[in-house]
């Protein structure tokens, strides 16, 4: 035991002891050390084993103490505190009977444990308890004859001062247990109206929620209504947009020949040069955006053919051989063995390589680009072709990564300035690999290079349209 429980009125017990078990305990050792008191003093008047007498003095100390711990140690303390007042019951009819089987004592000691037993077991316990009253009084009087005593006038003064007493401590007793219970009362009755209140907010809480998700999907939905509105009416403004161009070019070109074929003139034709280079610049940043509103718009066909690997990647290093030329880069291509002929879009296919090296070419300078084919497969078992296109260039950060394949945004603004561009490439080639089957994926780190992978189905279903996620 701790040595801390020794300063405590009481001893200490569990949580699980029923109040009535620390309430009776002081009334019990006030009550049995009274009515004990009582007892020896009347128990002079008449001649009585030494046994009895410490065998009274021995109940009238200990037995509240016995009491306690049998009822704290028990599995239900208020069941064992209920058997408790009825051996208290029965030793206050044997110290009456005792006592002389005065009126007085026997009324006062009959009141005072009956009403514990009605004030803690009710109308049943406190008929037991009167018959337990009566049972110690009857076992008593066979042992002593039922002899009537005369008591000295400091008994009835010591019954009354144990009345007065036990009457005040069980009513103090049962005044601050009744305080306290109003007040854990008050604490939960508080709790429970700050729990009320909390559910009340988070009701509102999640009505609000609620009413923003529906305005946040509204507005989402408007969005992408708008987008597909945007994205349908440049698909179809795409030969609008596009003829005024190719004239443009083509009355260009008529005049350089025109010019070339005189053999002078050869400021108007640096002028002519500097026109058409504009203007297919122009064509090819309308030609990505278009791209990019036909997909969104769900508007891309698939034109699915039969074609050799090898002439696809002839076909791509042709076209961006002079890109690579201008930064004094070298451009390197492996195939890996036994792959066959591809059934895919060509076309597609072909704009997707030649914008990855594009880019590769654009922020590489004195380095080396490499292309690389190699057959796999898909989490289906579907056959792929992985494109890898290297480079030994500026490379990118992680922050940068997570932007790059956003429509009409690049790495930073920094290299807009610098490297120029529309930042559609990479949007478009991943949009296009998707419809190919595949997707596309970079990593990099910054001044070393970048890798850009591009995953397409080997041979995709022959129909005239075809969409993929």
């Amino acid at each position: 035991m701790n040595t801390a429980s020794h300063d405590l009125p009481f001893p200490r017990a569990p949580q699980r002891v029923h109040p009535t078990v620390r309430l009776d305990y002081g009334l019990r050792v006030v009550g049995h050390g009274f009515f004990g008191a009582v007892a020896l003093a009347v128990l002079q008047l008449r001649a009585m084993p030494i046994g009895v007498v410490v065998l009274m003095c021995g109940i009238a100390l200990l037995w509240p103490h016995l009491a306690y711990q049998v009822a704290s140690r028990a599995r239900d303390s208020k069941a064992a505190e209920r058997r408790n007042l009825l051996v208290d019951s029965v030793l206050m009819g044997v110290f009456t009977s005792l006592t002389g089987l005065d009126p007085w004592i026997c009324v006062v000691s009959f009141t005072a444990i009956n009403a514990a037993n009605l004030s803690i077991g009710g109308l049943r316990l406190g008929l037991m308890g009167a018959g337990c009253f009566v049972l110690g009084i009857l076992g008593a009087g066979l042992h002593t004859g039922f002899e009537v005593l005369p008591v000295p006038l400091l008994a009835q003064a010591m019954t009354a001062l144990a009345v007065v007493t036990y009457t005040a401590a069980f009513g103090l007793a049962s005044h601050f247990q009744t305080r306290q219970a109003i007040r854990a009362k008050r604490a939960v009755h508080a709790r429970n109206q700050v729990i009320e209140q909390q559910k009340a907010d988070l009701e509102l809480a999640r009505v609000a929620a609620e009413q923003a998700r529906t305005i946040a999907e509204r507005a989402r939905e408007q969005a992408e209504t708008a987008n597909l509105t945007k994205s349908t009416f440049l698909a179809n403004m795409s030969h609008e947009l596009r003829t005024p161009l190719n004239a443009v070019i083509g009355y260009t070109e008529m005049l350089e020949e025109d010019f070339a074929a005189r053999g002078d003139h050869a400021a108007p034709l640096a002028d002519l040069g500097r026109i058409k280079g504009a203007a297919r610049h122009l064509l090819q940043m309308i030609n990505d955006v278009l791209d990019l509103s036909k997909i969104e718009a769900d508007r891309m066909e698939l034109h699915v053919e039969s074609f050799d690997l090898a002439e696809l990647l002839d076909q791509v290093v042709s076209t961006t051989q002079p890109l690579v030329a201008v930064n004094r880069n070298s451009l390197q291509v492996y195939r890996a063995p036994g792959l066959g002929p591809l059934q895919s879009d060509l076309t597609k296919l072909r704009q997707v390589l030649i914008n990855l090296v594009s880019n590769a070419a654009k922020f590489t300078s004195d380095g080396a680009i490499v292309i690389a084919a190699a057959g796999g497969l898909d989490a289906r078992g579907e056959p792929t072709v992985v494109f890898e296109v290297s480079d030994t260039g500026i490379g990118m950060t992680p922050s940068q990564l997570g932007r790059l394949f956003q429509p009409f945004v690049q790495a930073d603004a920094e290299t807009t300035r610098k490297y120029g561009g529309t930042g559609l490439g990479l949007a478009i080639s991943r949009r296009l690999c998707r419809l190919l089957g595949g997707d596309v994926s970079a990593i990099s780190t910054p001044g070393t290079g970048s890798l850009f992978c591009a995953t397409v189905r080997a041979q995709l279903p022959v129909v005239a349209r075809e969409r993929v996620d």
